[in-house]
């Protein structure tokens, strides 16, 4: 290991290895970045709007900065300023791109662009890098033939070649059960069909996605809801309207803040984490049930904190998959057994999650078992330090992290695969007192 333990050596982004120096419990104040899910939603919102939206507080991550190059791509002017960005909307009449639209690893790039290809007069090719190839998209691209799509794929999987004659409407299927991302595709979109949609949605898990779908379309103008009979109905010609907004707080990265304040046992405050109806702002109460304190500060902020011991839990984690590795994670470092129930859909994200952190765990020493779609996480075991895979996978490369701050001997490597979703981590986490050096 090369010179003493501190945040200021390097920069995690730009190193191959990274070991994580315990230094006690981490405690301070953090500022949580802009959501992903929100940002990508609205930027694809203001460029199928008429006229011009404001989004201020973005995210800045490589998810976005796909999303954005995508759109002018077909057709959306997209303007940055000053942690802000100017969309002037298409009105859904989205152009023919001139090359392919690589989404690089974002999985809700490709597969929302994907439904919004069929708004384009002329053939759309969308391309991801290797990971996001092998990521489930079938079961979408089943939906889009049925509205007369036409779409060849390599065995299934990107490169897509996507042409429409147009968005028909109706009524349409889809299995969500790998990801709920392919009813919020269609949806997105569905305001601009020549009828109304009724979409029947089979196998959704992570319903609260698709719930904060909704809630996006209605504050820019579309008509959607969910029937009586259980469908989701999007009333034609109801399209969106610009508006300004400013980006809300990302409850997903949030979660890994307050994941280092139970792994060390210190106390983290996100004060812009603020209502909201991103599925993963209940991991709060998860922690409270693992034997943390959460507490909600007025209108705005929560600090979560943790003086005694840690308990396992026993959870169904299909409302929110992206917590798997991080919560597997603090199940290692706590008492008894912690379960995590009907993680399938967490087997399609950056990489087979249930898998990658079951085999990272082991090598601490932890015991991990996979009983179906359920990770089960046998706490109490005495951990020691080893050099941790992240396959690239921004959520796993925090998961781990948390794990270092109270294992000596971590070594982390390609941290930098944060940037996906959250450049700032490392920084944020160096503020909260975390240690890291080369390895």
């Amino acid at each position: 290991m090369a010179g003493d333990a501190g945040p200021a050596l390097a920069d995690p982004l730009q190193l191959s290895e990274v070991e994580i120096v315990p230094s006690g419990p981490l405690h301070g104040v953090c500022r949580a970045p802009a959501s992903k899910s929100v940002t990508n939603r609205l930027l694809l919102a203001a460029a199928l709007a008429e006229g011009t939206s404001h989004l201020a507080g973005i995210l800045r991550s490589d998810d976005t900065a796909v999303m954005m190059a995508a759109l002018r791509s077909l057709g959306a002017a997209v303007r940055e300023s000053d942690g802000s960005v100017e969309i002037v909307g298409t009105d859904g009449r989205l152009r023919a791109p001139e090359g392919v639209i690589t989404a690089g690893l974002s999985g809700t790039t490709l597969r929302w662009l994907a439904a919004a290809a069929l708004l384009v007069n002329g053939p759309v090719v969308l391309d991801g890098d290797p990971p996001l190839r092998r990521r489930p998209i079938r079961p979408l691209l089943q939906a889009l033939e049925s509205l007369g799509a036409r779409i060849e794929t390599d065995n299934g999987r990107p490169p897509l070649r996507i042409t429409s004659g147009g968005l028909p409407g109706g009524r349409i299927s889809v299995d969500a059960g790998e990801s709920s991302q392919f009813a919020t595709s269609l949806l997105l979109v569905a305001p601009y069909a020549e009828a109304d949609v009724v979409l029947d949605v089979r196998n959704l898990g992570a319903g609260g996605y698709v719930d904060l779908t909704l809630e996006t379309m209605s504050r820019w103008g579309a008509e959607a809801g969910l029937s009586a009979e259980g469908f989701y109905v999007v009333r034609a010609g109801r399209h969106y309207q610009a508006r300004d907004e400013v980006v809300e707080y990302d409850a997903s990265a949030a979660g890994h803040l307050f994941a280092l304040a139970m792994a060390t046992g210190g106390s983290v405050t996100v004060p812009n984490a603020d209502a909201t109806r991103q599925p993963d702002a209940a991991l709060t109460a998860v922690f409270a049930a693992m034997g943390g304190q959460a507490v909600r500060h007025g209108a705005g902020g929560v600090t979560v904190s943790r003086g005694g011991p840690m308990d396992g839990i026993d959870l169904d984690i299909s409302a929110m998959p992206d917590q798997v590795p991080a919560l597997a994670a603090l199940g290692a470092l706590a008492g008894g057994v912690t379960r995590l129930r009907n993680a399938a859909v967490a087997r399609g994200h950056e990489t087979d999650r249930v898998a990658a952190v079951g085999r990272e765990l082991r090598k601490l020493g932890a015991e991990v078992e996979e009983e179906g779609d359920d990770l089960v996480v046998h706490g109490g075991r005495s951990l020691t330090g080893a050099v941790l895979d992240t396959y690239d996978d921004h959520r796993m490369a925090m998961a781990l992290a948390s794990l270092g701050a109270v294992v000596p001997g971590v070594v982390i490597r390609h941290p930098g695969c944060v940037s996906k979703t959250y450049p700032g981590y490392w920084r944020d986490a160096a503020a909260l007192g975390m240690r890291f050096r080369p390895a």
